[in-house]
């Protein structure tokens, strides 16, 4: 892998993020400054200032889709784009499915002899398979 002078480097980033910002795929960037991602990458965590660069355009990008999206929910009515905005922006008013967290928490009290009940009971109610016995799980 050759390795580029600290000017060449600079002057392949700054197109890279030009490239972006015009609309350029992350590949179709690459490919245009002879680079490949891994490379890139390789800069992005080197490099805070260039990460930050990439991370403010790709957040420019969202941001034109998100208000594209608005405008076809509002301006021309379309329910697929309104139904999508709802679900994802009005919080859990308009989720279809709650999110749940399943990390342990550090404010569990119950003693290890409770939660291996819990875990039994929990078995035993979606399981419920004839001659299968809960009882044996450890």
């Amino acid at each position: 892998m050759p390795k580029f002078e600290e000017k060449k480097v600079k002057k392949i980033k700054e197109i890279f993020v030009k490239s972006l910002s015009e609309g350029v795929t992350f590949t179709k960037a690459c490919e245009g400054v002879g680079i490949n991602r891994t490379t890139i990458w390789n800069w992005r965590r080197e490099d805070d200032i260039f990460d930050n660069e990439i991370n403010f355009v790709l957040d420019a990008r969202i941001q034109d889709v998100e208000d594209a999206l608005y405008l076809n929910a509002t301006e021309k009515n379309n329910v697929t784009a309104q139904i999508f905005w709802l679900k994802s922006r009005g919080g859990d008013r308009w989720k279809d499915k709650k999110d749940i967290n399943m990390e342990p928490s550090k404010e569990n009290n119950l003693s290890e002899e409770d939660m291996n009940e819990l875990i039994r009971l929990a078995y035993k109610s979606i399981t419920n398979i004839p001659g299968e016995n809960p009882n044996e799980i450890k």
